[in-house]
C-alpha cells in the first residue's frame, strides 16, 4: 500500500470524526510517511512500519471519544450512594427537563408536515363533496353548480400539491431527525474515564 492509498483508507475510517480533527491526523501521518521516505525507505515500507489504517483509526476514535471526569467522593461508598439518592430531586428534575425539551423539539419539527397533510386531506374531502354534489346543485342553478364543480376540481389540485409538500417535508425532516438523534446519542456515547 502506498502513501495515497494509506491516507485515503485512513480518511475513510475516520469519517465519524469531525473534519478539523480528521485533517490534523491525516496531515500528521502524511508527514510521518514523508519523513520515513526522506530517510531512505520506500512508501510501502513506511506504510508497513506505521501499521494498518483501520487499527490506527480505531485507536484514534477510541481516544477522541473519551472524556476525563473527576467525581467528588466522600471516601465512603455507602455515603456516596446516599448523597446520589438524596440529590435525585435536583439532577432528576434537570434530566426530566432535558428529555421534555428534546421531545417538544421533535413535536415542533413535525408540526409542519402534519399540518400540510391535514390540509391535503381536507382539500381532498372538499373536492369529493364538491364534484359529487355539483350535479345536484346544477338542478337548481347551473351557474352555482358549475362554480361548485370548478372549486371541487381546484381542490383536487391543491390537495395534490399539499400531499407532495407533505412527502417532501417528511423526507427532509426524517434526515434532520436522524442527524439530531445521532448528535444526541453522541453526547451519551463518549467514554468516561473516572479518575
Amino acid at each position: 500500500m502506498n502513501k495515497a492509498e494509506f491516507l485515503n483508507e485512513l480518511s475513510f475510517c475516520l469519517q465519524h470524526m469531525n473534519d478539523s480533527e480528521k485533517n490534523k491526523f491525516i496531515i500528521y501521518y502524511d508527514e510521518m510517511i514523508s519523513d520515513y521516505v526522506e530517510n531512505g525507505m520506500t512508501e510501502e515500507e513506511a506504510v508497513d512500519k506505521i501499521g494498518s489504517p483501520k487499527k490506527i483509526a480505531e485507536e484514534l476514535l477510541d481516544d477522541s471519544g473519551s472524556v476525563k471526569i473527576s467525581l467528588p467522593s466522600t471516601g465512603i461508598k455507602g455515603l456516596n450512594v446516599l448523597l446520589t439518592v438524596l440529590g435525585f430531586p435536583l439532577w432528576g428534575s434537570l434530566l426530566l427537563a432535558f428529555i421534555l425539551m428534546v421531545f417538544s423539539l421533535y413535536i415542533i419539527i413535525w408540526c409542519a408536515p402534519f399540518a400540510t397533510g391535514a390540509l391535503s386531506i381536507g382539500f381532498f374531502t372538499t373536492s369529493i363533496i364538491g364534484i359529487a354534489g355539483s350535479p345536484f346543485v346544477m338542478i337548481k342553478s347551473v351557474s352555482i353548480g358549475i362554480m361548485q364543480l370548478g372549486i371541487g376540481i381546484a381542490s383536487v389540485g391543491i390537495s395534490l400539491l399539499l400531499g407532495f409538500a407533505t412527502i417532501d417535508l417528511s423526507k427532509k425532516l426524517i434526515i434532520l431527525t436522524k442527524n439530531l438523534n445521532a448528535k444526541l446519542a453522541a453526547l451519551f456515547k463518549k467514554k468516561v474515564v473516572i479518575g
